[in-house]
């Protein structure tokens, strides 16, 4: 699967792949900016310097570490990344997600998925909330232990108290988590969670990152990027703060309007002076066409900005292309519309195609054979730790796993309200989600965009995308 390279980076963002001083920087760049493009320019820049002086007074190796938020994204920064870094003897280079390296300076732990997650809280849930505020609840607890120190061998809810008074950012305005639903997380059901893992000997992901800020002490990096930082916890980011040398470089890649999970935090949080000097903002859209970037527009439009946040500026989309074409009529029509035109108008020698889906498993199960039948080479990306070395030019992944990358067409078949559950209220936390979420699919894409649906099925997402942003087609 060929992984596009970095072009020639423009004015924009020289002015930050140029500044090698240590210490914090924040690049908060729109969706197609070039932010891991930057990141990775910037990247190369800050070790050619380390090198220099290394080689010089024949100090340490000179440690590297690229964190991504997953797997998938993982591997193909480590392909983009083994072309913009030298090959030397005096680097240690470390791409990895944080869970990867977390448990690298933990040690063998057993951790609870989310299903574990969800069955040790639900019981505790129950008797305060209805069945969809309790899957929202699930979460909360989550983002509470993502966003507040606490000690997971002795747990102690005071430490959490100021869970009560801090303005919830970042989860939608609706379910409303009163005071005193608050109270009761802290209380009664977060020391209840606590205890369900000690007597399984399990932790969960919030505790990794706790356990891994005291791992390893002697362990220190030059120079760190945090790739999709929106989507850290203040607690991961806390934990890689306590492994910087001191006079690090490290660079923090970002976009609130992307986030797609439950995190939230201000810099100062974490120690972190965001001072207007370590900011860097990249507005311009560089990688979609005006056509796509309008299409994606409505989704996106009116939600919460946040202070890292950044809207494309849309009037920078200079590049022409066709419509986004939107395919009303039974999945397997969706797919034999998309696949046609994709074979008629894409090289697939030189371009690359995701079909994509917001959830995995089974529901790939009639794309794979499509397109065994049509004779079409494709790769499976979600959840893989290797960027594809293959020929096939195109890939299979969820929306989640597509995050970060970038192909030069878009499919989404099958977007069906079954798939995009929400709930009814204004500003309600998950639709919030789905909207960034599908906002962030498109963007993935340089050339065309095509999602389909079910008539009488379809995703509510459907309903606000602009007709005049693209050509609708009934199977």
């Amino acid at each position: 699967m060929r992984a596009l390279q970095p072009v020639a980076p423009t004015p924009e963002q020289l002015k930050l792949i140029g500044d090698v001083k240590p210490g914090f920087r924040i690049i908060r760049g729109a969706a197609g900016s070039g932010k891991t493009t930057t990141s990775l320019l910037r990247l190369r820049e800050q070790i050619h310097v380390r090198l220099g002086r290394r080689h010089q007074v024949r100090d340490a190796p000179v440690r590297v570490l690229v964190l991504t938020f997953n797997r998938t994204l993982q591997g193909y920064i480590a392909e983009l990344a083994r072309h913009e870094t030298p090959d030397d003897d005096a680097l240690e280079l470390k791409v990895s997600t944080f869970g990867r390296w977390a448990r690298s300076l933990v040690g063998d732990v057993s951790i609870a998925g989310g299903d574990r997650v969800s069955a040790m809280l639900r019981p505790h849930l129950q008797t305060f909330a209805t069945s969809r505020q309790q899957e929202f609840l699930v979460d909360e607890v989550q983002y509470i232990l993502g966003r507040f120190e606490y000690d997971p061998a002795n747990f102690d809810p005071a430490s959490l108290a100021d869970y009560l008074t801090v303005i919830r950012e970042g989860r939608g305005a609706a379910p409303r988590v009163t005071r005193p639903t608050r109270e009761k997380l802290i209380s009664e059901v977060i020391p209840a969670y606590m205890e369900a893992k000690r007597a399984r000997g399990e932790i969960d992901w919030g505790d990794l990152a706790v356990l891994a800020a005291d791992a390893r002490s002697d362990l220190f990096y030059d120079v760190v990027v945090v790739d999709e930082a929106q989507d850290f916890s203040a607690n991961q980011v806390r934990t890689i703060l306590r492994h910087l040398q001191d006079s690090h470089t490290t660079t923090f890649v970002l976009d609130a309007v992307q986030r797609i999970y439950p995190q939230f935090f201000k810099w100062t949080e974490v120690g972190i002076r965001a001072r207007p000097e370590i900011i860097y903002r990249l507005k311009e859209n560089y990688r979609n066409t005006a056509a796509i970037a309008a299409f994606a527009h409505p989704l996106v439009a009116g939600l919460p900005l946040e202070d890292d946040g950044t809207l494309p500026d849309f009037s920078a989309c200079h590049r022409p292309g066709a419509k986004p074409r939107v395919i009303a009529g039974k999945y397997s029509d969706q797919l034999r519309i998309m696949l046609d035109r994709l074979e008629r108008k894409a090289d697939l020698r030189k371009e690359s195609a995701a079909l994509l889906q917001p959830r995995g498993g089974g529901w790939f199960d009639e794309a794979r054979k499509t397109l065994r039948r049509r004779g079409i080479p494709y790769c499976e990306l979600t959840r893989e730790n290797e960027w594809p070395a293959g020929p096939e030019r195109v890939a299979l992944c969820t929306i989640h796993s597509a995050k970060g990358l970038e192909f030069d067409h878009v499919l989404l078949p099958g977007l069906s309200q079954q798939v995009t559950p929400h709930g009814p209220e204004e500003g309600d936390a998950n639709l919030e989600r789905l909207r960034r979420m599908l906002a962030m699919a498109a963007g993935r894409a340089r050339e065309s965009v095509m999602v389909g649906y079910k008539p009488g099925e379809e995703s509510s997402l459907i309903g606000l995308l602009d007709p005049s942003t693209y050509k609708l087609i009934k199977a």
